[in-house]
């Protein structure tokens, strides 16, 4: 084996180390070299740039869940937002709670409306990811839309991250992007609940007058707001009880009644 691969694999090796044990913020070009007793230009003549290291570090077989610069920038701001609101944190504080510096955060985002455009992004569509699994099977609509719902309320149960939503709102009319983001989410669940519920008056499950899209939007309507309930009355049982009632009016409207 020639030097070069040896370094390279010194390379790997280190910077796997320094993931595992001091997190990826930690993953700089100062710290590699230190740890593998290599110079700067040698690293460089094998990556060119970190972006490229950590591209092969995902891509190779080590088990390493790797989340770069700006996937932790997102995270670390979806939080702040969510717990201090929009005006309430600045970007020295998003960058010392990522752990990296002010002028770094700046690469990635140039300015602290765009971040929150794109935490509002990753937001729904990581919802529209984790929902899509249950909403898109409707191979059984009444237990499909039970799992929604008790989703739905176990998400709006925890303070973070629906919150990101009511900072979100109050930026609507200002910036078109989280704008397109709501509104591109708010039609995902309007769609995808009116195919179960078509699926379930198909299935001679549900009535054959239902007017869907309208049971659709109501029951959206319904679980928004009881993310306004929660903030107001913490003490709520979101999960349990008013789950349990919304679920029971939804059923009572759109089940087929059964003689007795």
């Amino acid at each position: 084996m020639d030097r070069k691969q040896l370094n390279r694999d010194k390379i790997l090796v280190c910077s796997k180390d320094i993931i595992e044990s001091e997190g990826i913020h930690n993953l700089t070009i100062l710290n590699i070299v230190k740890k593998c007793n290599i110079s700067k230009r040698t690293f460089y003549e094998i990556f060119p740039s970190k972006k490229i290291l950590i591209n092969e570090l995902k891509q190779g077989d080590n088990g390493l869940q790797i989340i770069d610069e700006r996937e932790a920038i997102i995270k670390k701001a979806r939080e702040g937002f969510s717990k201090k609101g929009y005006y309430g944190i600045d970007m020295d504080e998003i960058a010392k709670a990522a752990g990296i510096q002010r002028t770094t955060l700046y690469k990635y985002f140039k300015s602290k409306e765009e971040l929150l455009e794109y935490c509002v992004k990753y937001e729904t569509e990581m919802i529209k990811r984790v929902a899509g699994k249950t909403l898109l099977n409707i191979e059984n609509p009444a237990e499909v839309l039970e799992k929604f719902i008790t989703g739905f309320c176990k998400y709006v149960e925890k303070t973070y991250p629906s919150t990101l939503f009511s900072e979100a709102y109050n930026q609507i009319s200002y910036n078109k992007n989280i704008e397109e983001y709501t509104k591109d989410l708010h039609h995902f669940f309007v769609n995808s609940l009116i195919s179960v519920l078509e699926a379930g008056v198909k299935k001679g499950i549900f009535r054959s007058d239902l007017d869907v899209e309208g049971i659709a939007v109501v029951t959206l309507a319904a679980l928004h707001g009881l993310d306004y309930f929660s903030k107001i009355n913490p003490s709520l049982d979101i999960k349990g009880r008013i789950k349990n009632n919304v679920l029971a009016l939804l059923f009572n409207t759109i089940l087929i009644k059964q003689e007795s």
